[in-house]
């Protein structure tokens, strides 16, 4: 997959993930626990791109995660 399409699909699944930890703020008990799940699958997902991306181009994706 060229650099530009995985830089592509990296972005539009942090924006995704945006979208739907949102959507915990404001769904109600039963579903919190499914927007969730959906939430870190989708950072799953980010961390193996990041790291594909990292390790095919050379390049460093700026983490705010201190836990590395």
């Amino acid at each position: 997959m060229p650099f530009e399409d995985k830089l592509r699909k990296y972005n539009q699944i942090k924006i995704d993930l945006l979208k739907m930890s949102k959507h915990l703020d404001f769904c109600d008990e039963t579903e919190k626990n499914l927007y969730q799940n959906i939430c870190v699958e989708y950072t799953k997902e980010l961390k193996e791109i990041k790291k594909s991306l990292e390790q095919t181009y050379g390049i460093e994706i700026c983490n705010s995660d201190t836990r590395k």
